[in-house]
């Protein structure tokens, strides 16, 4: 638990500690495709969701082979496929039933999530399980997959998209850190820049998450999650303003999209849109490159190289020299 500054520079209560990113989550309708994609493109390993932690652990009707893993850098990722998803414990789940392809939600790793979702609903954000049951003092967030599993997700209707958090139980940490996250590592550090990485990549920079309601994404992430903002600066190629909030290990620019953005019409109902991820590299004619070489036709901006939505199920990726903030 940690103490915190609102925006308004009062002192708040203890804040339940998001300590790290956990994971954000791209939806697919092909799984295999999108392997493959992967495998090409960043030329990085995958495991298969049941190869992350010891199924001995975990309860037997828990749903496999949904979801495949790679760690990005400094960053774990989730490709999932909902129509592989709702089956066994969670058959009848219907929170990614009929959803596009492209990022489903981010996800954070909280050391007590009895108390951080306790304080998201204070702050006007309930949240569910992952069988869709509302999160209260007598519906604590135990997850599908083990008691010692915490989990739960804001609900779209007030957060404007999914926002999952996870407090993983002692017992697991060392074999998933073994298999799919090493920043739960005792020591871990951001390895060097790998030469046999094609794309160069340094570091990630943020996520990027289009709003039409600043003032919500912040009650969210800073008032409620503890969040800090650490730049506000125009975005020219989204046409938007960007607001980069600082929260565990991890940034998230909320781009509130001009009027004339094509991307205001996309958020124009109320819902956010989680558009994609920027990636620092040391070399963008690099990336240009290599994306070229497998197929891709990457856009080309100022100080920026892009994959669009189009050619990558749905998700901008982004490859820039320079952090924005």
């Amino acid at each position: 638990m940690t103490s915190t500054s609102s925006r308004d520079g009062q002192i708040t209560a203890a804040t339940p500690a998001v300590t790290a990113l956990y994971h954000p989550t791209l939806g697919v309708h092909d799984l295999e495709a999108a392997r493959l994609w992967f495998r090409r493109v960043f030329h990085l390993p995958d495991l298969r969701w049941e190869d992350t932690l010891d199924l001995a652990l975990l309860e037997p009707d828990y749903p496999v082979n949904y979801s495949f893993f790679m760690f990005i850098k400094d960053f774990h990722f989730v490709v999932l496929c909902p129509e592989l998803h709702a089956r066994g414990a969670l058959a009848g789940q219907s929170r990614y039933r009929g959803v596009p392809e492209g990022m489903i939600g981010i996800g954070w790793y909280t050391d007590d999530a009895v108390a951080l979702f306790e304080r998201l609903a204070q702050h006007g954000f309930p949240a569910h399980d992952q069988k869709g049951r509302e999160i209260t003092p007598e519906n604590p967030p135990v997850s599908s997959i083990a008691p010692d599993i915490l989990v739960g997700f804001t609900f779209p209707e007030q957060a404007g998209m999914r926002h999952e958090f996870e407090e993983l139980g002692e017992r697991h940490r060392e074999f998933y850190s073994r298999k799919a996250d090493p920043r739960l590592r005792p020591g871990w550090v951001r390895p060097a820049t790998d030469p046999a990485d094609p794309l160069q990549i340094v570091r990630s920079s943020h996520h990027t998450i289009v709003t039409a309601d600043l003032s919500r994404a912040l009650r969210l992430y800073v008032d409620a999650a503890g969040g800090r903002i650490v730049a506000e600066r125009e975005n020219a190629e989204l046409g938007a303003t960007g607001t980069f909030v600082a929260l565990g290990d991890a940034v998230v620019e909320f781009a509130v999209p001009d009027r004339d953005s094509s991307l205001a019409a996309r958020v124009s109902g109320g819902n956010d849109h989680y558009l994609g991820i920027t990636l620092q590299v040391a070399d963008l004619d690099t990336v240009t490159r290599h994306l070229r070489s497998v197929g891709l036709t990457p856009g080309e901006g100022t100080d920026v190289v892009t994959i669009e939505p189009q050619e990558a199920f749905g998700t901008q990726w982004r490859f820039v020299r320079e952090l924005p903030y």
